[in-house]
């Protein structure tokens, strides 16, 4: 039986007439005369005695009206349970979030969690290497990859785009820096590859004619991207790091370099992974639609 013409026959009954209820409802005196008979087709039974004044239940109709209003009720009680689950809900979560990208972003809005949902007990680890969930018991995780596990869903947040970057003092001593060309002078600092050598590939955004290659040998490696980002901060040299890095509060002073160019690199994305044939717990779910939203947000930020 349709929830929505229950509804609508509370109120005529409420109302005491059908024009009544209608401008209550917004609605034409011949829609909830055309919503009414219907209901009485999926009854089989006539609900009201009407008359050109007033209206009168019918047994059936008294019948319907006495359960339609505790259905009614009933359901306006669980939207209210349901809009008060922030306040009430328990349990515990394990969570493993990316070193770098769980350092700069993540667990300031996980502490913020925290305090939304004190009910909630959170297990947080910073690791770039948990590959299985199950073994490592983590109930959610943040990964950064270019694939995600097939044994997992894999929920996509956003993409991964990289730039190259230096602080104010670097540019004022080594600058300017206007052609990729002029990159092949400076010093590097990188991710740590197999060879001595990194190569970049810079594509003009407005032209993909204009490519330029550069091979530079990095003076100082490491696979930690916090740690990068705070020697080129210090003016150690340039980078190339996420484009999220330099929106981290503690980077605030990287200044992008040649943003004209986007820089070729691995297609990454950043992804929520949880477990397969498991439906998430409230408190699971809770904290997934949160750092959903929160990153999405931020992300708007990144170029």
């Amino acid at each position: 039986m349709d929830l929505n013409l229950i509804g609508i026959f509370v109120e005529i009954v409420e109302a005491r007439s059908l024009s009544a209820a209608a401008r209550k409802l917004g609605m034409t005196r011949a829609n909830i005369s055309h919503r009414l008979k219907l209901l009485e087709r999926e009854t089989g039974a006539q609900l009201l005695r009407r008359s050109t004044r007033s209206i009168e239940l019918t047994q059936a109709g008294r019948t319907l009206y006495d359960c339609g209003q505790r259905m009614l009720d009933e359901l306006s009680m669980a939207r209210a349970s349901i809009d008060s689950l922030g306040k009430t809900l328990s349990g515990r979560v394990r969570i493993s979030v990316p070193t770098g990208f769980g350092r700069m972003f993540v667990s300031a809005k996980l502490l913020e969690f925290a305090r939304i949902y004190p009910g909630i007990t959170l297990n947080v680890m910073f690791n770039n290497r948990i590959q299985d969930l199950i073994s490592a018991e983590v109930d959610v995780a943040l990964r950064i990859t270019a694939k995600p596990p097939l044994d997992c869903v894999a929920r996509h947040i956003c993409s991964i785009v990289w730039n190259v970057y230096a602080s104010a003092d670097y540019l004022e001593q080594h600058g300017p820096i206007e052609h990729p060309a002029d990159l092949e002078r400076q010093t590097l600092v990188a991710w740590p590859l197999s060879g001595k050598h990194v190569t970049m590939t810079l594509t003009n955004r407005q032209n993909n004619a204009d490519i330029h290659t550069i091979v530079m040998a990095p003076s100082l490696h490491s696979t930690d991207y916090p740690f990068l980002a705070e020697a080129v901060c210090q003016g150690m040299g340039i980078g190339v790091l996420p484009a999220y890095v330099p929106h981290a509060l503690m980077n605030r002073g990287l200044v992008p370099i040649l943003p004209q160019y986007r820089v070729a690199a691995p297609e990454t994305s950043l992804y929520i992974l949880t477990l397969p044939n498991r439906y998430p717990s409230p408190s699971t779910q809770a904290l997934i639609d949160y750092l959903r939203d929160e990153i999405l947000s931020i992300a708007q930020t990144w170029a």
